[in-house]
């Protein structure tokens, strides 16, 4: 994740919502942070910049209105213009001009259309962000064989991208019709790419079959889903051509529109074969065979390994009291087996031995409120980054000005003075038992029925996770009977059982209703949307996602798992 990625506010009262638009962000790379009412959003908003705040219009207590006033006043205070845009009911359609007057940048109407806030990141977050939510917006891929006269668009390749482009092989670099910036994008690196093309280019002729048989016997059904899978690929990969022309033709199937799908359909083929024969050469790239080989070995000996439990857990302990009190506290950890690393109320020292910590214990005790704030601001971050159960122990004064901080969103729980050593140690006790249950390799199950993207899924899990694939809803209860996953990642258009009558099947079972479910799907308009989050999953991204947004939206989701089992 890019360190200097803008960060948005999502202020809501109810989970869902917050939970829908982090998704949204997530596909489109950008990090948020989440407040619970207007009073939440304010004393954050105190204490750190956003680029971008989502807020909700109709909360109880402060509303976004309100709230939005006294935002107003922080931002002239601190010399920062933070655009706000209002997000509400269908109700307030009618009244966008009004929300606009008082000083709104824009509105947003729920359901909230992806597209739309796609549109607003383009808007209002800084150039970093606009590269992942411009997608759709970008121009037509330049033809490698066309000339070269103008490389207008190489300005907006960062130096990383042009790193891997030069990797790849040369024959690639001639390929009509492939955007290689995208690829690499998508991707994550050049031996990346290459694997995803390998998978892609192994199975058009598979592929092409499969559709020319569901549309000789008429079934539209089954041929929008292969179109639909050959678009995913094609936009994973880069080939953008195919993936307009895949696009094109499963609307058609979806609208009944035949005389299209009898027009366009072998036009299809004949491109998709064609780039098959494009593609020829990398059944030779050694590179490939090497990515292959090593794939296949990885699957049998370098599975994420059983981390040990029970081991000594490091508490690190940031005070600049020498009194009793903070003496006495290191002590009774120390008595109870654990490793404390007693480090000053510094910055510096903070950072460089945040690597060490398992558990952070903050003794605010500078009285300066300030100091406080910043060092909440830092250890809410490690935090947040690299999960870790964060306690502060102290005088009633300074919890307060510390939990007003930013930062204290990630905070487990407060010891106000005179602390109960035997309920500390106990809850300390419990979090080492927290620590090593996330440590624990975690097993997910992803079912789609596109046996490419699954590959490719595969490829990018399964270095972190246990990764079991299934191609159908029958597959994956099979596979429910002998093991419960910690997540499972679903398509929602799937023949025979879509995603939808899977998750009702999952949700009605007492052995299976627990399970997390991730939807990816490759659509993103917003009756498809407002279908899928009926059914409440706890997370939505989409199958555009690139590489690097979809392996971290899935550890944020263990992340967050892990920090609110140690809010209880």
């Amino acid at each position: 994740m890019n360190p200097t990625a803008s960060r948005v506010l999502i202020v809501d009262d109810m989970p869902i919502n917050r939970m829908i638009l982090s998704s949204m962000l997530a596909t489109n790379g950008v990090l948020s942070d989440q407040a619970e009412s207007g009073a939440r959003c304010i004393s954050l908003c105190e204490n750190r910049d956003y680029d971008l705040i989502l807020l909700d219009h109709r909360m109880p207590d402060l509303d976004g209105v309100d709230t939005f006033v006294v935002l107003k006043e922080i931002f002239a205070r601190r010399g920062k213009n933070t655009p706000v845009v209002c997000h509400t009911t269908e109700e307030g359609r009618d009244i966008i001009n009004l929300y606009k007057a008082a000083g709104f940048a824009d509105v947003l109407i729920k359901p909230i259309d992806p597209r739309q806030l796609s549109e607003v990141i383009m808007t209002y977050l800084p150039e970093e962000d606009k590269i992942a939510a411009s997608e759709e917006q970008l121009p037509e891929p330049r033809d490698p064989q066309e000339s070269d006269s103008s490389s207008d668009q190489e300005v907006f390749i960062d130096t990383d991208t042009r790193d891997e482009i030069e990797k790849l092989p040369m024959w690639l670099k001639t390929v009509p019709h492939i955007d290689l910036v995208t690829g690499i994008c998508n991707s994550g690196s050049a031996e990346d790419y290459l694997y995803s093309l390998y998978i892609f280019n192994s199975s058009i002729e598979d592929k092409c079959d499969e559709i020319k048989t569901h549309y000789d016997n008429g079934d539209l059904t089954m041929y929008k889903l292969c179109v639909h899978s050959l678009k995913s690929m094609a936009r994973l990969i880069g080939a953008r051509a195919l993936f307009k022309s895949a696009a094109a033709l499963e609307a058609s199937a979806e609208s009944g529109n035949l005389d299209a799908v009898n027009r366009d359909t072998v036009n299809l083929l004949s491109s998709y074969r064609k780039f098959s024969q494009a593609l020829a050469p990398i059944n030779d790239d050694a590179t490939i065979r090497r990515l292959v080989a090593e794939n296949e070995r990885s699957k049998k000996e370098s599975a994420p390994k059983e981390a040990p439990k029970n081991v000594k857990k490091t508490v690190l302990f940031i005070h600049s009291d020498s009194g009793i009190v903070s003496k006495g506290i290191e002590k009774n950890l120390s008595d109870a087996s654990f490793n404390v690393i007693t480090i000053p109320d510094d910055p510096g020292q903070i950072i460089a031995n945040r690597q060490e910590a398992d558990i952070i214990l903050y003794y605010p005790a500078s009285g300066d409120e300030s100091h406080i704030g910043l060092t909440m601001n830092i250890l809410g971050e490690i935090c947040t980054d690299d999960p870790k159960v964060f306690c502060l122990t102290g005088d009633h004064l300074d919890l307060e000005k510390a939990m007003a901080a930013s930062g204290s969103q990630r905070v487990t729980r407060t010891y106000k003075r005179p602390v109960s050593i035997h309920t500390f140690i106990s809850d300390m006790e419990y979090y080492s038992y927290l620590i090593d249950e996330y440590r624990q390799p975690k097993t997910i199950f992803v079912v789609d029925d596109d046996t490419n993207y699954l590959s490719v899924i595969d490829h990018w899990l399964s270095s972190a996770y246990r990764v079991s694939c299934f191609t159908s809803g029958k597959d994956l209860i099979s596979g429910l009977s002998a093991t419960t996953p910690d997540l499972i990642i679903l398509d929602y258009e799937m023949p025979e059982m879509d995603g939808r009558e899977l998750i009702k099947n999952i949700r009605n079972n007492p052995a299976t209703e627990k399970i997390p479910i991730i939807f990816l799907t490759g659509k993103n308009d917003r009756d498809h949307v407002f279908r899928i989050l009926e059914y409440k999953p706890d997370g939505y991204l989409l199958k555009t996602s690139q590489r690097e947004a979809l392996t971290d939206a899935i550890h944020r989701f263990f992340s967050e798992t892990f920090f609110k089992k140690t809010q209880h």
